[in-house]
C-alpha cells in the first residue's frame, strides 16, 4: 500500500510497521495497526479507514480474515491522531463454513433401569419395584440423575451477501429459526435430531458476514424398551415421560409403583433452516 493515503476530508492514513501473526495446530491469527490523522472524532477516523478498504487491503490479511478492531489516541499525536489496531485469524470464504464440536454430554433425571437386583436383608422381604429407581415411602420413583450422550456443534460460516441485502431481514429470519428443530435433513443429521440455540456476530450488508450458528444434536431412536414398556420410537428433540400405576406388594406390604404407559411429546416446531443460508454461495 502506499506510504500514506490523504482522504478527501484531509484525514491521512499510514500502515505503520510491525505486521505480527502466529500459526497453531487449530488457529492461525494476525494483526496490523495504522496511525490516522487529521480528526479529533475517532468515528470519523474509522470510517476514513473503512472507506479505503480497499487500497488497505482492511479485511484480509496472509489469507486470514478481519475478525475485530479497536482504537485509542496516539500517544505522540496529539488530540487529532490515532491509533487502529485490526486483528484477523481465519474466516472461511462465501458459502464455506467451519465446525466446532464439545461432547462433554448432558444430564437426566432417568425413573426407569436397564435392570434392577434386589438384595434381601436376613428375615426381610423388600417391595418388588421392577426398573422404578429410588422409590420413596409413597411408592414414586424419584430416579437419579444420569449422564447422556450431547453433541453441541458450533458452525463458524461465513455467509454470501447476497442473502443479506437486508440485515435485519436476516437477523429476524435466524430469530424465527431459534429454539426449533431440523424439519428435513441438515448437516448431516436426520430430521428431528438438531435443534437449533441461536446465532451471533455482525451481520454486516456487502461485507459477506461471518455469523457463529449453535446447534445440538440428539438422535432418533426407535425400538426402545423402558421397564415392561417396549417398542418406543422418538425422534431426538421429543420429551418422553410416564404413567405410573401403584399397587400393593402382599409380600412387603408396602406400594409399589409400575410404569403404566410411555407418552412421546412433541414439544419443539420443525422448520427448513435451508434459510440461514449456511453453506450456500
Amino acid at each position: 500500500m502506499p506510504d500514506i493515503i490523504i482522504a478527501p476530508n484531509g484525514v491521512s492514513i499510514r500502515e505503520l510497521a510491525g505486521r505480527s501473526g502466529s500459526d497453531s495446530a487449530d488457529n492461525n491469527t494476525g494483526e496490523r495497526s495504522w496511525l490516522i490523522r487529521g480528526t479529533t472524532d475517532p468515528i470519523l477516523a474509522r470510517t476514513t479507514l473503512v472507506a479505503f478498504a480497499v487500497e488497505t487491503s482492511l479485511y484480509s490479511y496472509d489469507g486470514l480474515g478481519l475478525k475485530s478492531m479497536s482504537w485509542s489516541p496516539y500517544p505522540e499525536g496529539g488530540e487529532a491522531a490515532w491509533t487502529f489496531v485490526a486483528s484477523y485469524d481465519f474466516t472461511p470464504e462465501p458459502g464455506e463454513f467451519t465446525i466446532s464440536v464439545d461432547t462433554s454430554g448432558a444430564t437426566v433425571n432417568v425413573q426407569q433401569a436397564f435392570a434392577q437386583v434386589r438384595f434381601d436383608a436376613p428375615g426381610e422381604t423388600g417391595p418388588d419395584y421392577g426398573e422404578s429407581i429410588n422409590v420413596d415411602a409413597d411408592g414414586n420413583p424419584r430416579g437419579v440423575e444420569k449422564i447422556i450422550p450431547s453433541l453441541k456443534i458450533n458452525v463458524r460460516a461465513r455467509i454470501a451477501e447476497r442473502f443479506v441485502v437486508n440485515a435485519l431481514a436476516y437477523a429476524k429470519t435466524i430469530a424465527s429459526y431459534t429454539g426449533k428443530v431440523n424439519g428435513s435433513s441438515y448437516l448431516g443429521f436426520d430430521e428431528g435430531e438438531l435443534l437449533f440455540k441461536g446465532a451471533s456476530g455482525d451481520v454486516v450488508t456487502e461485507n459477506n458476514p461471518v455469523l457463529s450458528f449453535a446447534f445440538e444434536a440428539s438422535p432418533n431412536a426407535t425400538g426402545l424398551t423402558i421397564g415392561n414398556i417396549s417398542g418406543i420410537s422418538k425422534e431426538g428433540w421429543d420429551f418422553i415421560w410416564f404413567d405410573w400405576a401403584q399397587k400393593n406388594d402382599a409380600a412387603a406390604g408396602l406400594k409399589t409403583t409400575t410404569a403404566r404407559s410411555a407418552y412421546v411429546a412433541t414439544i419443539y416446531e420443525k422448520t427448513d433452516f435451508a434459510g440461514l443460508q449456511i453453506g450456500v454461495a
